[in-house]
C-alpha cells in the first residue's frame, strides 16, 4: 500500500487528516507533520525522511504540502533529490486527499499522483458563481422526474 504524507507550516496537515478522515474512514499508513515555531529546519527535514522510511514498505509514498518554496515543500524536495520514490503535490486540500484515501490500492504512485492532481483541480469551484448558475436555471417541473 502507497503511504501518504502530509507536510505543512503548523497543524494545518493534523487538522486536514481529521477532517477526511470523517469522509474516508481512520486511516492506516499515513503521517502528519508540522512546522512551529522554534523548530529547527535540519530536525525537521529529519522528521520527513524518518516519516518516508516508516511508511515506504515498497510501494512508495505519496507526499503533499501546503505551499511550494515553503519549507515543507524544500523538506519533501530533499527526498525526492535523494532519489527516493516519493511523488509529491503542493497546494494540498482535502479532495486530493480523499482520493489518495480510497485510490492508493489501485495505482501505481506515478498514476496516484495524477489522479490526485486531477481531484484537486477538478473540485476546485466558485461558490458565488456556481450559486449564480443555480438561480438562474429554470426550475424543474414534476414531469419531467
Amino acid at each position: 500500500m502507497i503511504g501518504i504524507l502530509v507536510v505543512t507550516h503548523g497543524g494545518f496537515s493534523e487538522g486536514l487528516l481529521n477532517a477526511v478522515e470523517l469522509i474516508a474512514g481512520k486511516q492506516e499508513k499515513v503521517k502528519t507533520i508540522g512546522l512551529y515555531h522554534g523548530d529547527g529546519i535540519d530536525e525537521f527535514t529529519d522528521k520527513v525522511q524518518d516519516a518516508y522510511e516508516a511508511l515506504n514498505e515498497g510501494d512508495g509514498v505519496m507526499a503533499f504540502v501546503d505551499v511550494f518554496g515553503g519549507s515543507p515543500s524544500n523538506a519533501v524536495m530533499k527526498l525526492i533529490a535523494k532519489g527516493t520514490d516519493v511523488r509529491a503535490i503542493a497546494g494540498v486540500n482535502m479532495p486530493m486527499l480523499v482520493e489518495a484515501f480510497m485510490s492508493r490500492e489501485s495505482y501505481s504512485l506515478d498514476e496516484l499522483c495524477e489522479v490526485c492532481r486531477q481531484s484537486g483541480i477538478e473540485n476546485e469551484v466558485l461558490l458565488y458563481e456556481k450559486y449564480k448558475e443555480m438561480m438562474t436555471k429554470p426550475d424543474t417541473e414534476e414531469e419531467d422526474f
